[in-house]
């Protein structure tokens, strides 16, 4: 490829600010429009787990970065972050790694709450990705740009890790939806605006860091519409920090 074929790949693969913008005012859309409509609830009749249909949107973004990928980690790394992020999710919707660390009775408790399952399943799955994702480049025979390849590695799994986050957007939204681990029965007011306060600042802060992460990026490339993977990152991203703020209102 001729220095001018590779300018033009490169600007083909660059989009406007504005709809990488546009990309993350859409999904934001989704995500609260999802997360309005009353989720699948099982388990207790008493007190149901609740699966908010914002899973669908966390799925889906997990499947577009996948697929419009901006990183240079190869095939093996897309495949790890993919799989990281499809356990994330089932840590934010399932009870089983929730009921297996923190067992009905413990200290005087019946219940746990759903973000604590979930957060703990993110703390191990991102052990496990560095872990892993250092292992494979110490694996590689000729390590070339070992700094950039295990740097794509890890943050193309946090995004993909943090998507599953949205799922608890139900329990920061002023909507009641059951008392159990995913409602939004928050522990006080004051909390609960702290919360969303903190939350609204650090999307704004991510998605601000899209300019800087659009203008700069250097992807595959073979790569399709990488922007909109750009677009995506801050969105999935901040899936951690809605799960952390939804974790703090329950919790106090």
């Amino acid at each position: 490829m001729t220095a001018s074929e590779k300018v033009a790949v490169k600007s083909a693969q660059k989009a406007s600010f504005g709809k990488v913008l546009a990309v993350q005012i859409a999904a934001y859309v989704v995500l609260v429009v999802l997360a309005l409509i009353p989720g699948i609830s099982y388990g207790n009749a008493e007190e149901p787990a609740i699966v908010s249909f914002a899973v669908v949107a966390s799925v889906a973004m997990i499947a577009l970065l996948a697929v419009f990928n901006p990183f240079r980690d190869g095939v093996a790394g897309h495949a790890i972050s993919v799989i990281a992020g499809l356990l994330s999710v089932v840590c934010a919707t399932t009870m089983m790694l929730g009921r297996a660390i923190f067992p009905a009775g413990l200290g005087d408790e019946d219940t746990f709450w759903m973000q604590e399952g979930w957060i703990a399943g993110v703390g191990g799955l991102l052990i496990l990705l560095i872990v892993v994702s250092f292992g494979r480049q110490m694996a590689r025979e000729n390590r070339t740009h070992l700094i950039r390849s295990l740097s794509h590695n890890v943050v193309e799994g946090v995004a993909m890790i943090g998507s599953a986050g949205w799922c608890f957007l139900s329990t920061l939204l002023p909507i009641r939806s059951g008392e159990n681990a995913a409602s939004t029965d928050y522990g006080s007011t004051t909390a609960w605006a702290v919360a969303v306060i903190v939350a609204l600042l650090l999307i704004i802060a991510l998605d601000a860091c899209s300019y800087w992460w659009n203008r700069d990026a250097d992807p595959d490339p073979q790569s399709k519409n990488p922007w909109i993977g750009i677009a995506l990152l801050p969105v999935m991203i901040s899936g951690i920090v809605v799960g952390v703020a939804s974790y703090a209102t329950v919790m106090f």
